[in-house]
């Protein structure tokens, strides 16, 4: 007899009502899926007016307050608290599920081993997609990027925007990092919002952190479950780009400290060495016959890698 599949709850934060659009379209792709989660639950990131409009436009959805220090992952642990369902899945109020998200990560958790999954986040560029960015380099707009699996595989971590997780592990494991390093005491508004201070990404460092408690248990990338990720004009810009580049390598510095050079650097070693050759030989290709702006997307992954490479090595100094 085979087990019953696993319940899921999702976790939707939010934070301003200037993305009050997205909010609803967010919520609405997941009344629509087709396996219907076992509870949604908004969590407003102290706002009041914006807790009491989601309490009001939403029924039938838990809309509850963030009772824990204010930030992305101070929400997601606010979520956690009132979930339950065996999974908890994760999404961000300004990306809109497709009507098999949860299918496809419910799927993840027949084998035993797994501890959490992944899906795809696919750019919904609101202005005109900007010609000079590589694939490889959509992660800066918080995207599925060149180089992860084309099928269901392991991975080291998944993207927070769109992940899911056993509620037992995530409890046991006390939840997404919240605080920050006090070397680096700036908040910053890389993904929309607020970040634990020193920019350490919340979802790669809790998906490290489970991995060392559960040694056997294992992180999938399942890239069927796709989600589609709002990229505001104003992010496909090159101030942006080179912001967010640099803020990367800080990241993975801080995220050093929490769980170790090693486990921090583990998949961007392969990134850097296998990933990014490819890319650029990719647009030398297309250089050749005739792209004009695969030079430009060339010069990208150049600047793109030496702007982490300088954020991780100043952040290391300091």
């Amino acid at each position: 007899m085979h087990p019953a599949p696993p319940s899921v709850s999702v976790v939707v934060s939010t934070y301003d009502e200037s993305r009050w659009s997205h909010l609803v379209a967010c919520v609405e792709s997941l009344r629509e899926q087709s396996t219907p989660a076992a509870q949604v639950i908004v969590v407003v990131d102290h706002n009041d007016a914006l807790l009491a409009r989601a309490r009001e436009a939403f029924p039938g959805v838990e809309v509850i307050a963030n009772d824990h220090p204010r930030g992305l992952a101070g929400a997601r642990n606010a979520g956690i608290a009132v979930s339950s369902a065996d999974v908890i899945a994760f999404i961000d109020d300004d990306a809109r599920a497709e009507r098999d998200w949860l299918e496809q990560l419910r799927g993840c958790f027949a084998a035993a081993d797994t501890v959490g999954a992944g899906g795809a986040l696919i750019p919904d560029w609101e202005a005109e997609r900007p010609s000079w960015v590589p694939p490889e380099f959509y992660w800066v707009f918080g995207c599925s990027y060149t180089g992860l699996p084309e099928e269901e595989a392991p991975v080291r971590n998944p993207i927070g925007a769109n992940m899911a997780a056993r509620a037992g592990i995530l409890r046991e494991v006390g939840g997404f990092r919240e605080g920050g390093d006090a070397d680096s005491p700036r908040e910053l508004r890389a993904r929309g919002m607020v970040r634990a201070a020193g920019n350490v990404p919340d979802d790669t460092e809790l998906a490290i952190r489970v991995k060392q408690r559960f040694a056997d248990g294992v992180w999938l990338y399942q890239p069927r479950a796709r989600v589609l990720h709002s990229v505001p004009a104003a992010r496909a810009s090159i101030g942006y780009f080179v912001r967010r580049s640099f803020e990367e390598g800080v990241g993975k510095a801080s995220l050093g400290r929490a769980v170790g050079t090693g486990a921090s650097l583990s998949t961007e070693r392969g990134y850097v060495a296998r990933v990014l050759p490819r890319g650029v030989w990719r647009e030398f290709g297309k250089l050749l016959h005739g792209d004009g702006a695969a030079g430009l997307r060339i010069l990208t992954i150049v600047v793109g890698t030496g702007l982490a490479a300088c954020g991780y090595v100043r952040a290391v100094v300091r």
